[in-house]
């Protein structure tokens, strides 16, 4: 179990139509409060950024301390995916910086998340004179990798955050959370957070002169935090912020240079500056290791590249969502697809910016292929034939992609899903990916039974068994444990923290919108949001009569016949392309704009039909899951829906 300092909230939301509370009986956020459990003092206690010094922090500190007055080269070897890739990157800079002569090794996926033989004799063949291998994201449990390196004389330094198996680490300093005899209070801090806490402590007791550069270095931590799904509880809180405010330091808005049809300009990512970004200004006025400088204006292309990929229009969509939903997946989509790691490095190492932007580019694209091949094998998946379904699907994808399938697989049957490669002998071993609700862990489930073992994170992880005929084994343990869990869980049929519209067993009507106005403003204050601190959601109940439905999207890159049946006119009365209006936006009678993404093609004509039909005959609500935001347009802001599914959908 993991040590916190005070309870979980339970999220207990019930509600029967006798205490229906309405927005002029009580605050509407206070009652959001109340059904999510966040007391003033729950809300005061996970704000606490203060944390306990990790074990042999101050060692490691020493050990590096030795190496830089020795003139020793470090070689950096990280894991391969987000949280690796920000641990090496912000490794790298800050040792950098810090007047250390050192090297980024860059990991091979293919040969798992352990540091292996093989990666030292990489190691060793391109930088031959090696002296101190320091780990990040990994290398704890890597005992073959650690021997290899200390069979070469080197001194072998460990930061890592996952559970340390026994015998132990055999490394000379090995700093981790997750340590058999560590006591740190929350050890839920990501791989990045590890190292940025050692580079910290160095400056602090080395190198007080670059205390302010180091900080800036929890731009990459918070990065790591958030795409490794660490709870975003006490020290990761600030961390997030801290890290979104020196990210939004590093973007420059598009300027204004394009003409558009109607006699005024458009925004134009390409002629984006990223030198005029104030955090690189600032950095230029002061002696920096290029390698310290390349990082951060790495990140300033990455947003770049982004915002001409159309993915981040405005500063406001720079947050913990653009990170967990935008930047981590592009970086971790090469291990899914079999796609070369370079350019994810390179993006922030290059000595051309035009060289990093270029290596970004190619991120986003191939991250566009991998939602390709991702709806392809998902697709397969649901249609082809699956013996031991809905526990254990099999899948005939590249072995990265098997942690999204079993993800979107989870999200369809509403419990823990496991994704492997298909076996062809009872006695062959078969490997796969886990996901989980937050209900349900993984590896507790699997551990004590001989033969299935899981490894990773207790909601997303590896999945190992021994032998294909123990397949059905798996399948029981999976069904039965979730039996078990479910009876600790609170169900309610409510979908949502609050329930809008105009039934009987809403909180609040939908007519007058400034109450949600308050709600979201309040509710957006209380940011960041991921695991453990989740946003929150709404039921939303339309009545057709009076719903505006439209087709919404942009044509600008369209691929389809230009022929006449494909064209409608469109508000200013240009003609586009309907197959390209992907998405729907809903306008109630009162205002609000809800906008439901990617769904024009299968639920445009129903929403059309509700509202047809209700222009003649009174019928029912239309209910979806929703959440609430602010939408700033032309200097009037207004709430809007994001909506998720139907609720019909909703399993």
């Amino acid at each position: 179990m993991i040590p916190t300092l005070i309870e979980r909230p339970p999220m207990t939301i019930t509600q029967t139509s006798e205490d229906n509370l309405l927005a002029d009986e009580t605050d509407l956020f206070d009652l959001l409060c109340q059904r999510r459990g966040w007391t003033d003092e729950y809300l005061a206690a996970i704000e606490s950024a203060e944390h306990d010094e990790l074990l042999s922090l101050q060692d490691m500190v020493e050990a590096l301390e030795d190496a830089r007055a020795a003139g020793r080269k470090v070689v950096i070897a990280p894991d391969f995916d987000m949280d690796g890739i920000s641990s090496g990157v912000l490794g790298y800079a800050g040792l950098a910086e810090l007047g250390f002569d050192v090297e980024l090794h860059v990991p091979d996926y293919r040969r798992g998340h352990d540091l292996t033989p093989e990666d030292i004799a990489e190691v060793a063949q391109k930088w031959p004179d090696t002296k101190v291998l320091l780990t990040c994201d990994g290398g704890v449990n890597s005992h073959r990798g650690v021997a290899a390196a200390r069979a070469r004389g080197w001194t072998t330094l460990v930061t890592d955050h996952h559970e340390e198996l026994d015998p132990g680490s055999t490394a000379d300093v090995t700093v981790d959370p997750c340590r058999i005899d560590e006591t740190y209070a929350h050890p839920g801090i990501c791989g990045a957070h590890v190292l940025y806490q050692v580079l910290e402590a160095f400056a602090a007791t080395h190198r007080p002169d670059k205390e302010w550069e180091i900080r800036l270095l929890r731009l990459f931590a918070g990065l790591g935090t958030v795409s490794d799904v660490m709870p975003l509880l006490f020290e990761n809180r600030q961390l997030v912020r801290d890290s979104v405010s020196i990210a939004r330091l590093l973007r420059m808005p598009a300027p204004r240079t394009v003409p558009n049809p109607w006699g005024g300009l458009d925004p134009d990512p390409d002629a984006i500056d990223v030198d005029q970004a104030v955090l690189l200004q600032l950095l230029r006025t002061g002696d920096h290791h290029p390698a310290f400088l390349r990082a951060f204006t790495g990140f300033a292309l990455v947003l770049k590249a982004f915002a001409q990929a159309g993915k981040l229009r405005d500063v406001g969509d720079l947050d913990e969502g653009f990170y967990g939903f935008y930047l981590a997946p592009a970086m971790n989509h090469p291990r899914r697809i079999g796609g070369p790691l370079d350019d994810c490095f390179e993006v922030f190492t290059a000595a051309d910016p035009d060289d990093a932007l270029a290596a970004m580019h190619r991120v986003i694209q191939g991250n566009e292929r991998r939602k390709e091949l991702t709806e392809v094998h998902l697709e397969e998946l649901v249609a082809g034939h699956q013996p031991l379904a809905p526990w254990v699907y099999f899948s005939d994808a590249y072995p990265g992609m098997y942690g999204l399938l079993a993800s979107q697989m989870m999200q369809r049957e509403g419990h823990p899903v496991v994704v492997m490669n298909r076996p062809s002998r009872p006695d062959e071993f078969v490997s796969g990916s886990g996901r989980a609700p937050g209900w349900f862990d993984i590896i507790s489930s699997l551990d004590p039974h001989d033969g299935l073992s899981a490894i990773g994170h207790q909601q997303a992880c590896g999945v190992k068994v021994e032998r294909a005929e123990m397949l059905d084994d798996l399948v029981a343990v999976l069904r039965d444990a979730t039996s078990a869990a479910l009876l600790a869980v609170d169900t309610d049929e409510r979908r949502g923290d609050l329930v809008l519209g105009p039934d009987d067993d809403c909180d609040a009507g939908l007519e007058d919108l400034q109450p949600l106005f308050d709600v979201v403003r309040r509710v957006e204050s209380m940011k960041p949001f991921g695991h453990d601190f989740t946003e929150p959601v709404f039921e939303i109940a339309l009545e057709p009569l009076g719903l505006r439905v439209d087709r919404i999207g942009s044509d600008a890159d369209c691929d389809h016949e230009r022929v006449e049946e494909n064209l409608v006119l469109n508000a200013r009365g240009f003609k586009v392309c309907r197959l390209c209006k992907r998405h729907l936006r809903l306008i109630t009678r009162s205002g609000l704009s809800c906008l439901w993404w990617n769904a024009a093609e299968k639920h445009f004509d129903e929403v059309a039909e509700a509202v047809r039909r209700a222009s003649r005959t009174q019928v029912g609500t239309l209910r979806f899951v929703a959440k609430l935001q602010l939408n700033a347009f032309r200097g009037d802001t207004r709430v809007q829906a994001v909506i998720d599914q139907r609720i019909e959908e909703v399993a």
